[in-house]
């Protein structure tokens, strides 16, 4: 034992000599880790620092984002308590403190909007944001309709990109290869030609193939496309004289999305037959092949004039998409042939123009008084040219029994002996909005501040293009050609559908409150409103479209942000109330007297706390190390829905207000609001050691955590997504003369199986994952 003893203590006696050996050797350096920093956010629609903002919000510099290894808005989830992403038929939706909207389709506002370089981004399939590098992202928590708009009732992702340099050049290029043969490309340039003018340069384009899924046809199991996302962003900047600076920017993105076209059904009802497919497996047994294809363009011009006392901005931005390639999903989930959609124009288009006139430190009480006034202008519109239905014999004369309007089942029994059934319908909802809007923030003291702010906007919708068409197809189907252009000589028109225009006002005020008991601490308080617009559902097959409400968001909260112990712990943290009035559902149904059905519940109430901290635990024996986090708890409930549409979770038939199938609507009042785990967290662990000569490491491993949480406002049980947990790391080599950095990760490394949708319809429930452990290597050099 005493000899055993012994040969502990050489053995420790060593361990230890080496380490104090390694922190002696001059070449070796425990440096000040990259996500130890002020970050500077325009929040306000004014450079600040994030401490000083009363907004609650994540501020992640572009530097902290690759420290992350982050490198798409949907996994801000995973460092962002609160947030949470999903899809619907290839749509992001996303929810921010139990705030969000079930209603997807083109002409649906999401929730949280979406801002790049203050320009808004249209909704659309997929995400138009994952170009290049960026000088940082912003999370703003609650209402910010005052500055953000109509589209921003939960909140608001402000995306800074990469400045024009004010001289000398900068770049970089990287390679990213990993399991599923993903593939990731990115390059940036900026640089400034002449002491006036410059440019940036960014693409991306990254692609991987299914995860796993297949598609059936027959017996033959044949791999699906691949998605892919590829895009480029070039900035344009000039000055005139030391006053005027002009910024052009154009972005052009192509996406092709398949995963979330791609669902299982994993629990059969309604008009399906057949057992539960096996979620396990990722496997999908469709007969047609999932896909969605997508062109998007953006042109926009900004206009900066420091007018002495007063400094004004005129922002222009025009936006298109346009979903093609035959976009198409299986409805019913299975290898049958029985019910699919498919569409070549699913167009969305948006311009914009927006003055903004702010005060500076030359202004009339500049020292005290900060104020922002402007005038914003909206053009814009989305929805479908032509969509088809598609229909088989058998589900055809069981939609006829179940009570279709005697106009189409007599339309439809007159050709039930054809193979299939197509109907074509469209329907694009136009908009036009002008807002006004001002806030101004007042110092009383060095310590109390306070900030008021208003929006009034009046806006009007229109629905036009709205039809019911039955395709001819006792010849046979028609050629593709037939689908992709404008030809309804096959086609016999059953129904034109004409609503009026929808017309409304709105106001957003906004007061906080702060104070600051020392330069390292805030305290804030603040009472928001945000609305979201009223318009119409538009893939309404078999009933004229519904209106739906106004919803209005409004929040109360308090919160602090510190930064402690000589600024080695920054603490933050929230308490909050909202209230919604008519938030906006949504169900996907046959048997609705529709296909996709817009409807109001009545009130919804969101209580909840948070906070999030960075932590540099040993400042001087370890700079290197930062410890990051946070946890939210959000009670997310609807307080007056008693008219809910959804589907029987034993018979899986469909109920509500409008169902043909005669089941009588179900009060939803007290299940929780969906997509809303009540209980999330993330812990991530940085270390950052330099070697001198050796280069530099740095190691990251990261922990994010989500209870369960409901996918549809019925709350099936059949919809509900188990607690989960993620884990991910990297490790990166770094050599500092050369610019280059060599990074492997792995990302979900438990293989955690995840929904990132469930969607109930007239067949079922139906599901897709999140992706599963992916792992590979990435090289970055700069220059």
């Amino acid at each position: 034992m005493k000899t055993h003893n012994n040969t502990n203590r050489v053995l420790a006696s060593a361990l230890l000599s080496g380490v104090v050996g390694i922190l002696a050797t001059p070449n070796y350096t425990l440096a000040q880790n990259r996500l130890i920093e002020e970050v500077v956010v325009t929040a306000q629609k004014r450079e600040e620092n994030s401490q000083d903002v009363p907004i609650t919000m994540a501020a992640i510099s572009g530097e902290k984002l690759e420290a992350y290894g982050i490198e798409d808005t949907a996994d801000l989830q995973k460092i962002t308590p609160g947030l949470t992403f999903t899809e619907q038929y290839g749509y992001t939706i996303i929810y921010l403190r139990g705030i969000g909207s079930e209603a997807f389709l083109p002409n649906a506002e999401p929730s949280i909007a979406t801002y790049i370089d203050g320009i808004n981004i249209a909704g659309a399939h997929g995400k138009q944001d994952s170009v290049g590098p960026v000088e940082r992202i912003e999370v703003l928590k609650g209402p910010q309709g005052t500055l953000y708009g109509r589209s921003a009732t939960g909140g608001a992702l402000n995306i800074v990109s990469k400045a024009v340099p004010d001289e000398g050049y900068t770049g970089s290029i990287s390679y990213k290869q990993g399991n599923y043969d993903s593939r990731a490309v990115q390059a940036y340039v900026g640089a400034a030609i002449t002491d006036y003018a410059g440019f940036t340069f960014a693409y991306y384009k990254d692609s991987h193939d299914n995860y796993g899924g297949r598609t059936s046809e027959g017996d033959f199991q044949k791999p699906e496309k691949e998605d892919f996302s590829e895009s480029f962003r070039l900035k344009l900047r000039a000055r005139f004289g030391e006053n005027i600076t002009v910024t052009a920017i154009g972005q052009k993105s192509d996406q092709r999305i398949v995963d979330s076209l791609r669902n299982e059904n994993i629990k059969p009802g309604g008009l399906a037959l057949g057992e539960p497919a096996d979620p396990a497996d990722r496997v999908a047994s469709n007969n047609i092949e999932g896909n969605v294809r997508s062109d998007s363009d953006l042109v926009a011009l900004i206009f900066d004039w420091a007018l002495g006392p007063v400094d004004i901005k005129f922002i222009y931005s025009d936006q298109n998409s346009l979903g093609f390639d035959n976009t198409q999903t299986d409805y019913d989930g299975t290898d049958e042939q029985r019910t699919s959609f498919h569409t070549y124009d699913e167009p969305t288009f948006q311009t914009t123009y927006e003055l903004q006139i702010a005060s500076n430190e030359d202004t009339w009480m500049g020292d005290k008084l900060r104020w922002l006034a402007g005038l914003y202008h909206l053009e814009g519109g989305g929805g479908f040219d032509r969509i088809f239905f598609h229909v088989s014999p058998t589900i055809a004369t069981g939609l006829v029994t179940a009570g279709l309007p005697p106009l189409i089942s007599n339309a439809i029994s007159d050709v039930l002996n054809n193979e299939k059934i197509i109907l074509e319908s469209g329907g694009n909802i136009t908009i036009e909005s002008d807002s006004v809007f001002a806030e101004a923030n007042y110092a009383f003291t060095d310590s109390i501040n306070m900030t008021m702010g208003v929006r009034y906007q009046e806006e009007t919708r229109g629905l036009v293009r709205n039809y019911l068409e039955l395709v001819d197809t006792t010849g046979g189907e028609p050629p593709e050609s037939y689908y992709d252009s404008d030809d309804h000589s096959r086609n016999t028109r059953l129904g034109t559908f004409i609503v009026p225009d929808l017309k409304d006002d709105s106001l957003a005020p906004r007061l906080a409150l702060q104070w600051f008991p020392n330069e390292d601490i805030q305290v804030y308080t603040s009472w928001a409103r945000g609305f979201k617009s009223q318009t119409y559902n538009i893939l309404n097959f078999f009933s004229a479209p519904d209106a739906v409400e106004k919803s209005t968001t409004t929040s109360v909260e308090l919160g602090v942000k510190s930064d402690l112990f000589d600024g080695t712990l920054r603490l933050n943290g929230a308490v909050f109330k909202t209230v919604t009035k008519n938030p906006i559902s949504s169900v996907v149904a046959l048997t609705s007297g529709g296909v996709v059905s817009f409807f109001n519940a009545g009130e919804s109430e969101v209580e909840g706390a948070e906070m999030d901290f960075l932590w540099q635990p040993m400042p001087n024996w370890n700079p290197g190390l930062a410890i990051s986090g946070g946890a939210s708890y959000i009670q997310a409930v609807y307080t007056d829905f008693q008219d809910g549409s959804g589907y029987d979770e034993d018979s899986g038939l469909f109920y509500g207000p409008d169902a043909l199938t005669a089941q009588p609507a179900r009060d939803f009042t007290g299940n929780d609001i969906p997509r809303t785990p009540k209980f999330s967290s993330n812990v991530s662990i940085n270390q950052f050691i330099t070697m001198g000569d050796f280069g530099d490491f740095e190691i990251g491993v990261d922990y994010a955590f989500k209870d369960s949480f409901f996918l549809s406002a019925s709350n099936n049980p059949g919809t509900l997504q188990p607690q989960y947990e993620l884990w991910s790391a990297r490790a990166t080599w770094s050599y500092e003369p050369w610019g280059v950095a060599l990074t492997g990760f792995v990302n979900n490394a438990k293989d955690e199986m995840y929904f990132s949708q469930l969607i109930e319809n007239d067949y079922g429930i139906q599901g897709n994952f999140g992706a599963p452990k992916l792992y590979g290597v990435k090289l970055k050099v700069q220059f």
